[in-house]
């Protein structure tokens, strides 16, 4: 987007083709602190009869694609912008 000054917003551009996915990053991230819970004991939101019980990392892998999760991204812009996204809404 370039602004009335005539110069580009990286920002604007970032937030708007990335409003509804996950970067590799926060997808990793996410994934990783699931599996954590899973392997601390959190029962699971899906059923895992189809899936190996012992292997924690597809099961939370699984529970992001099925949307299931709980979890609100906060993304702070370097403009100071914060967005919070929710992974109800995610393309993934």
């Amino acid at each position: 987007m370039i602004s009335v000054s005539g110069e580009f917003n990286f920002n604007e551009v970032f937030a708007k083709a990335w409003k509804n996915r996950l970067i590799k990053y926060e997808r990793a991230r996410i994934i990783g602190a699931r599996a954590l819970q899973l392997a601390l004991g959190a029962p699971p939101f899906i059923d895992v009869s189809k899936l190996n019980k012992d292997d924690v990392f597809s099961i939370a892998e699984a529970e992001l694609e099925s949307g299931v999760l709980p979890i609100t991204i906060r993304r702070v812009y370097p403009n100071g912008k914060v967005e919070l996204v929710s992974l109800k809404n995610n393309e993934l």
